[in-house]
């Protein structure tokens, strides 16, 4: 009865089997990191286009910054007594920390 199962023809069949199953899985797993990979690409772009963006956004919040205060200076050197409106925003701490 164990000649039976050590015959070489159910073992060449059992490893032909095995050797299907393991390249269909393996067939498999490439699709879906294939799949995946394309998937992050796109984020990826976005996040180097988001960070130009925003440096680009603290770049223009610095001009304006400086230009208010220019502005808020000339104000209190022509126009004496005068105090100038404060300012009605406030930056927030996320981006304090980057100005």
């Amino acid at each position: 009865m164990t000649q039976s199962w050590l015959s070489r023809e159910l073992v060449q069949a059992l490893g032909a089997a095995a050797a299907t199953v393991i390249g269909a899985v393996t067939a498999w797993q490439a699709r879906e990191v294939t799949k995946l990979r394309s998937r992050v690409e796109i984020p990826e772009a976005q996040a180097v286009d988001d960070k130009l963006r925003f440096r680009d956004a603290l770049r223009l919040i610095r001009a304006l910054q400086q230009h208010i205060d220019q502005l808020r200076g000339f104000l209190r050197v022509h126009v004496p007594g005068q105090e100038p409106p404060a300012a009605r925003y406030e930056i927030p701490q996320s981006l304090r920390d980057e100005l």
